[in-house]
């Protein structure tokens, strides 16, 4: 089975594994065991009324902004049974809520591949703003490695779109 940080297949079996929840939640799993080794990592789990778990979004440092803790990286998965919803967007308007007002972080900048246009496109929902692409540590069928978005959004332009969208 390929990990979450490298892929190696066709655009479709990328897509298999991104909508595989057994393979997305051994590699949350692994987030949520390194959170004794990084108190700056806020993980939570999407839960429906029922008790049933259906996804996982995850606030972090990035290793570039190591020096600038006010910035943090946004990931997001829900089992393909439940996209299309609005979990994802429910739950993302509640993570961000909660690391702009309370834990007071200043932006968020995060990326995906162009494929994953679920994960992309809740970011332009949300009001990020598409300032880049980058390449990512995803491998094509060939071996090389995906281009990805780069987004990001500060606190200030956040409330503001959130407050718009709420008229």
């Amino acid at each position: 089975m390929p990990t979450p940080e490298r892929f190696y297949g066709d655009r479709n079996a990328f897509l298999k594994a991104l909508n595989d929840w057994n393979m997305q939640e051994k590699f949350y799993q692994m987030k949520i065991d390194s959170l004794n080794d990084n108190s700056n990592m806020f993980t939570w789990s999407i839960f429906l009324k029922n008790g049933t778990v259906i996804g996982q979004m995850t606030v972090q440092p990035k290793k570039e902004y190591l020096n600038h803790p006010e910035i943090r990286d946004v990931g997001w998965f829900i089992d393909p049974k439940y996209q299309g919803y609005g979990y994802a967007y429910e739950a993302a308007h509640a993570i961000l809520d909660y690391m702009f007002s309370e834990v007071e972080i200043e932006e968020i900048r995060t990326s995906a591949v162009q494929i994953n246009q679920g994960s992309w496109g809740l970011m332009e929902k949300l009001g990020f703003e598409r300032i880049g692409e980058k390449t990512s540590s995803y491998l094509d069928e060939n071996g090389n490695y995906l281009t990805g978005y780069i987004y990001k959004i500060n606190r200030e332009k956040y409330f503001t779109y959130r407050k718009q969208k709420s008229l």
